[in-house]
Parts: C-alpha cells; sequence; structure tokens
C-alpha cells in the first residue's frame, strides 16, 4: 500500500495533496489550526460554445486568400511576413477551467501529520488530537470530510469562492454557495483584465455548493458571520463531525450550450449530498475505496521490499537521486493515482493541470494543450490498463469533431474536421491567437485520433470503440486529404505546418511556418494506417475517400534523416534557433508512435539517438518524459537513468523537478509530466509495439531486483513479471480478450521465449537461463 506522508503542515498550493473522482477535484491542506479544502469541478469552466467566435468568423473567402498569399510569401523566400498574413484566420484564446470553492474546518492548533494513501485515495491529517480523513467518492459523487477528536473541540466551518456569489447561506445542518462562472476569460488581458464576469451573447455555467453535516455537537449559526464572499458556521463541543459536499452545475456536455437552471443544480447538489449524509461514513468510505481499488490494483511496481511509505520531504532533499527505487516507486503509483483522479467516464478528460486549480488566472487556462500534452495525459492509460480514463478523452474528441466541421470548411474549404493546437471545454476548434509556432498547425485532431486508436489497440478498451473511432478517423483523413499539396519534389506536404512549438533561422528573424514537418508526415501516415485498419475492423471498405487514401499513402515521405544524421524537423536547410528546444516533434514516430527502429539496419534509431543528443538532456517536466520514452524505446537504459535525476530533483524557478507534493513542473505545475513519467517507465519495463513482447529492454542497472503486475501488452495481454539482477525470472500472461490468446513471442536481449496463452486461463513461465 503506497503511502505518501508529511509531518509538517502545509505550505501553499504546490504543498497540497490531490483527491478527486475524475468530476470533483480537492487539494487538501493540512494546516496547523485546521483543514482546508480547494475544491474544483471539472465542468466549472469560464465562458461558453459562443465564446470562441464572440470577437467574430474569418469568413471562407478571406481565410483561403490569406492561406494562398502566406504560400506564395513562403515559396519567395518571406517566411516571417507569410506568418503575419496567416494572423488573418487566427481567433482568441479557449477558456479556462477555475476553482470552485473552499471548505474550510478550523479548530485549535497543533503540530500535523498528513498521510495520502494513493491505493485507497484517502488523505488523513492530524492536527494536534483532532483527526481528519478526506476523500472524493466516485460512486457518490461527494466529497467527504470526517473529524474525530479525543475531546470536545470547537470547530468553525467556512465556506467561500473566487466565483461571483449569486447567493450564499447556512442553517444550523449545512451551508450552500450559488456561483456564476465569468462570461469570458482571455490569457491576453484587456483594460478589463483576463476576466469578464458579464456580457452579451454568453450564457455561462452557473453552480451550486452544498455543504451538509452531522455531528455530536451544537450548531450556532450567526449572520454576523456571513460576508459577500464567505460564510461561517460554528460547532461546538464536537468529537465527532461528518461533512459532505455536493457540486452540481449547467453544464450539459462537452461543446454544447449549458442546459437548466441554477435553481435545478441547487437542489441536485442538496439532495445528493442529503443522499450521502444517509448512506452514512462506514458506507461511503467502503464504498469509495471498493471503487478506486479496483482501478488502481490492476497494475503495480515493486521495487523495494520496504514500507510503502513515502516521505517526499526525505527523497527531494537528497537532491533528486533520480535511482532511488522508492522515488521511482512512488511516482509511478502517484502518476496512474492522478489518471484515475482526475479522468473518468462521466467527466473531463485531464486538463494542463489535470483536475486541480486554485488560481483565477490559471496557467494556460489550465485548458487542453492537444500539440503534446493532452495526448501524453492518456499514453500511460494503454499500458496500465486504465481505458476508463481515456472515455473523456474519445467524447472530448467527438465534440471537436462536430464543431471543428464547420471550422475545416469555413477556414479551408475542406471536408472532414479540423481542431488546432489548443481546446476547452466547448471544444474550441480554431487557430488561437500568437505566434505561428504553436497556433498555425492544424493536426490537433489528427493526433487526437492516432492516440485514441493507439490506446484501442491495448485491447482493453470497450468494443464500441472501433464504431466511434472509425467517423471521427475518416473525417480527419478527408480533411487531410484536402489540405495536402503536391511538392516540387513529388511528394505530397502540408502547408500550412510547423513543428510545435519550434522556430528555425530566416534572414528575416525567427520563423516557424514549413511545408509538410516531420511531425505533420509521421501523424498523416499513422492517421491513414488508422483509417485502412478501422475501414476493415468496421466494415465501412466501400466508404468514398478510402480510395484516396490508399493513393495518397504513397506520396508521404517517411522520416527523412538529414547530412548531420539528426531526423529532419522542418523543410530542408532551416536551422533550430533552439537547438535545445523542449518539443520532440519530429521523433512522434518513436515514440508515441510504433515505428520499428531496428528496422533499415538501425539507421533510423541512429538518427534518433543522435538527435536526442543534440537536443541535450535538461527539459521541462514533460519534456523529460518524452525523452525517457524515447531512450526506453532506444532500449538505452544508460540514458533512461541519466535522465531521471533531471525529473526527480526538487523543482526551482526556472528548471524541471518536482514540488514538494511531487507535482512536476514544467515550470510551473503541468500534470503531463507526472503521467508521462509512469508511461515512460511503462516502456522501459514492457515494450510490445514490434508484434512481440519484450521485457525489462531498458532496466536501469540500479534497478536490479523487482516486480510487476498487470501491465498491458498489445494485443491485449496482461504480465506479471518478476526479475532478479536485471534477468527476468518468471512471468505470468493472461488474454484480457479472445484475440490475444495463442502463440506469441517474449524477448529479453537476444533470448526469446515461444508461448501458447489460453484464453481462459493465465499462463506461467519460468524464464530459461
Amino acid at each position: 500500500m503506497r503511502r505518501i506522508a508529511y509531518r509538517r503542515a502545509s505550505t501553499g498550493w504546490l504543498d497540497a495533496l490531490p483527491l478527486g473522482n475524475g468530476r470533483v477535484g480537492a487539494m487538501v491542506f493540512g494546516e496547523d489550526d485546521g483543514v482546508r479544502l480547494q475544491l474544483t469541478e471539472g465542468t466549472g469552466w469560464s465562458g461558453s460554445p459562443a465564446s470562441e467566435h464572440r470577437d467574430g468568423r474569418i469568413d471562407t473567402a478571406a481565410a483561403v486568400t490569406a492561406r494562398q498569399e502566406a504560400h506564395h510569401l513562403f515559396d519567395a523566400g518571406q517566411v516571417v511576413a507569410a506568418e503575419e498574413v496567416l494572423r488573418r484566420v487566427q481567433s482568441r484564446q479557449p477558456q479556462a477551467l477555475l476553482p470552485f470553492g473552499d471548505v474550510e474546518l478550523r479548530h485549535r492548533t497543533g503540530d500535523v501529520t498528513r498521510i495520502l494513501d494513493l491505493a485507497d485515495a484517502v488523505h488523513t491529517a492530524s492536527v494536534g488530537a483532532v483527526k481528519h480523513e478526506s476523500f472524493v467518492s466516485a460512486p457518490d459523487n461527494v466529497m467527504v470530510h470526517h473529524l474525530i477528536s479525543k475531546s470536545p473541540v470547537d470547530v468553525t466551518v467556512r465556506g467561500s469562492t473566487l466565483l461571483r456569489i449569486l447567493d450564499i447561506s447556512a442553517d444550523a445542518y449545512g451551508l450552500e454557495i450559488l456561483t456564476a462562472l465569468p462570461e469570458d476569460y482571455d490569457r491576453t488581458p484587456t483594460d478589463e483584465g483576463m476576466i469578464r464576469w458579464t456580457g452579451a451573447g454568453v450564457t455561462p455555467v452557473r453552480g451550486a455548493l452544498s455543504l451538509r453535516w452531522e455531528h455530536d455537537g451544537i450548531t450556532a449559526v450567526s449572520p454576523d458571520e456571513q460576508t459577500a464572499a464567505e460564510i461561517d458556521v460554528k460547532l461546538l463541543g464536537v468529537r465527532r463531525l461528518v461533512l459532505v459536499a455536493a457540486i452540481e452545475t449547467t453544464f450539459d456536455q462537452i461543446g454544447a450550450p449549458t442546459r437548466g437552471s441554477l435553481e435545478r443544480a441547487a437542489e441536485c447538489a442538496r439532495a445528493r449530498a442529503h443522499r450521502a449524509l444517509r448512506v452514512g461514513h462506514s458506507s461511503l468510505r467502503e464504498r469509495h475505496v471498493s471503487e478506486h481499488r479496483a482501478l488502481f490494483d490492476r497494475a503495480g511496481l515493486r521495487l523495494t521490499a520496504t514500507d510503502m511509505i513515502t516521505d517526499p520531504d526525505q527523497l527531494l532533499a537528497a537532491h533528486g537521486n533520480g535511482a532511488d527505487p522508492v522515488m521511482l516507486e512512488a511516482l509511478f503509483d502517484y502518476g496512474r493515482y492522478l489518471l484515475i483522479a482526475s479522468s473518468r467516464p462521466g467527466g473531463l478528460p485531464a486538463t494542463l493541470q489535470g483536475l486541480w486549480n486554485g488560481s483565477l488566472e490559471p496557467p494556460w487556462s489550465s485548458a487542453y494543450t492537444i500539440n503534446i500534452n493532452t495526448e501524453m495525459n492518456y499514453w500511460l492509460a494503454g499500458p496500465t490498463n486504465l481505458p476508463e480514463a481515456a472515455e473523456p478523452l474519445m467524447n472530448l474528441v467527438e465534440a471537436l469533431a462536430k464543431r471543428g466541421r464547420e471550422t475545416a470548411q469555413r477556414l479551408y474549404g475542406a471536408r472532414g474536421w479540423v481542431a488546432h493546437h489548443n481546446t476547452d471545454a466547448w471544444a474550441f476548434s480554431t487557430p488561437t491567437s500568437g505566434d505561428a509556432s504553436w497556433a498555425q498547425w492544424p493536426m490537433g485532431g489528427v493526433w487526437l485520433v492516432c492516440e485514441l486508436d493507439r490506446l484501442r489497440g491495448y485491447g482493453t478498451c470497450p468494443a464500441t470503440w472501433a464504431d466511434r473511432l472509425w467517423p471521427l478517423a475518416i473525417g480527419a483523413a478527408e480533411f487531410v486529404l484536402d489540405l495536402l499539396q503536391s511538392g516540387q519534389d513529388g511528394w505530397r506536404h502540408t502547408f500550412p505546418s510547423t513543428s510545435p512549438e519550434n522556430r528555425y533561422h530566416t534572414p528575416d528573424g525567427p520563423a516557424s511556418v514549413s511545408v509538410g514537418t516531420g511531425m505533420d508526415r509521421t501523424l498523416i501516415t499513422e492517421l491513414f494506417a488508422v483509417v485502412q485498419g478501422l475501414a476493415a475492423v468496421t466494415g465501412n471498405t466501400d466508404h468514398p475517400a478510402l480510395p484516396e487514401v490508399h493513393a495518397a499513402s504513397e506520396w508521404i515521405h517517411p522520416p527523412i534523416i538529414d547530412d548531420d544524421g539528426t531526423v529532419r524537423e522542418w523543410h530542408a536547410g532551416a536551422v533550430a534557433i533552439d537547438p535545445h528546444h523542449r518539443h520532440l516533434s519530429h521523433l512522434a514516430f518513436a515514440y508515441p508512435g510504433g515505428t520499428d527502429l531496428d528496422a533499415d539496419d538501425g539507421a533510423l534509431a541512429a538518427a534518433v539517438d543522435r538527435t536526442l543528443r543534440a537536443r541535450g538532456d535538461e527539459a521541462t517536466g514533460w519534456s523529460l518524459a518524452w525523452k525517457l520514452a524515447l531512450r526506453a524505446r532506444l532500449r538505452q537504459a544508460d540514458s533512461f537513468t541519466r535522465l531521471l535525476p533531471l525529473l526527480c530533483r526538487p523543482a526551482g524557478h526556472r528548471s524541471a523537478g518536482l514540488y514538494s507534493n511531487l507535482f512536476a513542473a514544467h515550470p510551473p505545475f503541468q500534470i503531463d509530466g507526472n503521467l508521462g513519467f509512469t508511461a515512460a517507465m511503462c516502456e522501459a519495463l514492457l515494450q510490445s509495439h514490434r508484434e512481440e513482447i519484450e521485457v525489462l529492454p531498458a532496466l536501469p542497472e540500479k534497478l536490479g531486483s523487482g516486480s510487476f503486475h498487470g501491465l498491458v501488452a498489445r494485443p491485449g495481454l496482461s504480465v506479471d513479471l518478476t526479475w532478479e539482477n536485471g534477468r527476468p525470472i518468471s512471468v505470468v500472461l493472461r488474454a484480457l480478450n479472445t484475440s490475444a490468446a495463442g502463440p506469441h513471442q517474449l524477448r529479453h536481449g537476444d533470448t526469446v521465449l515461444s508461448v501458447d496463452v489460453p484464453a481462459h486461463s493465465v499462463a506461467g513461465y519460468a524464464w530459461p537461463r
């Protein structure tokens, strides 16, 4: 049982500990006079579907003219001027996920200990003689807090919010706050600032926070304790308190307008809180733990034989000893925990900060950046058997396909659908305002489709996924077919094309726009393969666009190795301004793509290695996770090990690493670093993209002995493995679907073991000596 423990009070948001059920998130602060729970609700977004076009829509004629003019300028070598022309087709910024409210329980002071149990998803804090226990239940969709004191204690319960309060009230049995989220949020602030609370044309989300409690003391409600922003209720002489918090909003579904009234939302929140209280703390906790463990216990990694209590203060004080098995084991479990907590069926996908945000001005709006970060959030869902966590991502892509169809037609005169580098809960699909290096990249939808199909390849997703993916994939392909143009070299290229979010030198200054970048070619090649595979699986082999896909597939250039031995990123001759840039987009074919780097006498593997060495080791948190995964794909245990201390060090103002609550730093905090690390560790332990199952391909030397269970190999095999002195000892395989049963090859180094996995039972093997 993995637990993260501190022997001191919280010192700030990046020292608090996260709870979540995929919809309600709580950052728990254990402080010297009680506990604060900062709540976020996954549907608590600013704006509405109307926000994207509140400044007007670019019409098709203007967009096509701008793109043609930009292409002529690019061909003439005037790339900076071309990028200025392309600004005409840019829109606004996406909306933001904002904090919903705070619940505080204050009492007498005392020494503080805090423990987050990852296996049970329960936070406990002892403040003097008062014990607090908190969890956010998925089965009952409430946050539950249990207080126990050996002697009577006076407790002040405070409710507050940073949102606009429409009503606030309290009685002897609870309190309630009714709120309105902003009508608009803009990362490019106007004279009014980033937030606009009211405005024309947008119906923003409204919501209710309902707190209900039962205790063995006396409730004292004083109107004098109420202000415009918070409300206090005093509970006197308490030994036991059970408090539940329920949140309901008028959000309907991704990409759709709000629905219903605030009054109805408040009724739903009250009813849910009442039901939870009637169920009782013990049953609530039992149901919560059982449901969480059904997901968390599916997979695990053991690198130590010690007690699984981790003190991050001690680990970080060692200055990020990246080879420390305790740290690596904790981070592996933490990544799985964070994905389970922040992405569940019925909720929205994990944002840049998962499900947690404590600021009205969150970094990058705490939205979805789909040129790497959102995809990376879900890399671990396949190998750690968490297909449920990816259901919200499927919902987001389906909404993007609906909204993006109009964008494709209007901005490109194209069939199908398109999404660019940023989106939000309203399925924002147009190019954002800002530099071309991120804004002029119409491949966001393509990458998301490829990632969803990659998850399907692990054999654990619902059978319905193929049918749901088909219209998304063929729609994305139709857009790409209309975007492609024939180049002078005979190959087909995309324009505008960028390598997110990198720039290269031109005589007129830094530029980003190119034709047929390495990233675009990789994604298009993969998308066309996905379309052809899904057509066969779903029986859509007569779709009129399929012949075009077949034909175009032959004219997309594979990865190009430049004269210096590195993988080409832009067009020939382009030289990066920052050779150590954090993005590794042109290496996506190696990971997360499934290109066999052993083919062609290892030429591609050598090029990927040379490119990574040219990029350097230092990077942001999520970039380090990507580099780790790439080094694992190259089977380079030494290089994998060399990167670990950079990710595991204490985060600095300008450097990646870990904050004191083990959140990964960009900096600032981005959850993709945590989730990407777990995926990278999976690649070091188990690979299956080469049509064989390879165990321990990049195991760090200092992890000489250990075991894992429940990791998934394509096309749907659960793998348990024990190893000693870097060599496998035993392996147990179980088919997770009927098509995964049958003969397979297991590899470790040059040793290959042929196995036959039965359909309805496990198969265990001792590794040959």
